[in-house]
């Protein structure tokens, strides 16, 4: 099998509703979605995406020049690519864009190597799972009143969901009335999961923590600025409440200094700042070997299957930003994703949806 053309379908997908976090205000996804097809007839996709089209289309320009080392190329050998492609952007640097974009080529070399294996790709990997936790994150934003955070709660435990996510970063007394509210209308077993969006400093963390500890949540997410590595340790060791992170930062390197620091009691990598499955199965084997519990963020359609198949999984995160680009978007019963028994990821095009949703 080789790759014959790298094709990029620059999109514009519209949340349901605009949001806000405590440092984002986002209208659209901004997704340049990559088809690797091959002399076999076999499609394997990936995507990264963006807040913003300039954003986008720097991602664009990355994936078109990392494309020649794909071309010609054999998609099984995806952890061989993946190091010539390492190599190709160390000038640029192994953060930022070119991480991003390397990430949408090795998922659909994954997603290839999957299919030609005739399995799908969290069976590839070894996993015997069939299922995997989830939380809702569609949902409970920063901007909405405390009823509507109640209704959406409510609503997702009636859809199946088994754990909910909340964004904070209002006052802290109105975090914690909203918390509460939240948490009350929620079942005692169904689980409440609270994001700060890097919105506080260490002093303001320590002190919200504390007073949510009460409400027994799962974990508290990103309660600072991601580089504040020695803070999030100090954080993680004064509270109960586990901590959280690890969606911000790059590749092996950025897990490592988290875990190295016991900065965190959950580590939730990023697939795209990862750069793919190749680095997110790195990630993985790091999580092992520091007997930390590992999530993930965004793009659950792919991470579900590496979360299949690592040791030390706790929970995927089930966001719909990009469901409506494929035919068959990831099921969730009883508070699990259902992982796909098509062969590959799972991830076909819908063709009239790209076609809505291209950028101009």
């Amino acid at each position: 099998m080789k790759i014959t053309a790298v094709r990029l379908h620059p999109l514009c997908v519209p949340l349901p509703r605009p949001v806000r976090t405590a440092i984002h205000a986002i209208r659209t996804a901004d997704t340049i979605l990559v088809e690797l097809e091959t002399d076999a007839g076999a499609v394997g996709v990936g995507y990264c995406f963006a807040f913003g089209a300039h954003r986008a289309r720097a991602l664009q320009a990355l994936v078109e020049d990392l494309a020649p080392l794909y071309r010609g190329q054999d998609p099984r050998s995806a952890r061989g690519l993946f190091e010539a492609a390492w190599r190709a952007i160390n000038f640029l640097g192994h953060a930022g864009p070119a991480v991003m974009a390397l990430g949408a080529l090795d998922t659909a070399c994954w997603d290839l190597a999957a299919q030609a294996a005739g399995v799908p790709l969290w069976r590839y990997l070894g996993a015997t799972r069939t299922r995997v936790p989830c939380y809702a994150s569609s949902g409970l934003w920063l901007d909405a009143e405390v009823d509507t955070l109640v209704r959406e709660a409510e609503a997702f435990v009636a859809a199946g969901h088994r754990a909910v996510k909340m964004r904070l970063g209002r006052a802290p007394a109105e975090d914690l009335e909203r918390v509460r509210r939240v948490r009350e209308a929620l079942p005692p077993d169904v689980a409440l999961l609270a994001d700060a969006n890097q919105g506080w400093d260490e002093i303001t963390a320590l002190r919200v923590g504390r007073a949510l500890e009460p409400f027994q949540l799962f974990w508290l997410e990103e309660p600072l600025p991601y580089e504040d590595v020695a803070g999030y340790a100090r954080l993680a060791a004064a509270l109960d409440t586990p901590i959280a992170a690890g969606e911000t930062e790059y590749g092996s390197l950025g897990m490592r200094r988290l875990l190295e620091a016991r900065a965190v009691d959950v580590l939730m990598p990023d697939l795209q700042r990862l750069g793919g499955v190749t680095g997110f199965l790195k990630a993985a084997a790091l999580a092992e070997a520091f007997h930390v519990p590992l999530a993930s963020h965004l793009f659950p359609e792919v991470s579900a299957h590496v979360l299949a198949a690592a040791p030390t999984t706790l929970i995927l995160e089930h966001m719909d930003w990009h469901a409506p680009l494929f035919e068959a978007p990831l099921r969730v019963v009883d508070g699990a994703a259902l992982l796909p028994e098509a062969p590959g990821i799972g991830l076909r095009p819908d063709r009239a949806a790209l076609g809505r949703y291209r950028a101009g």
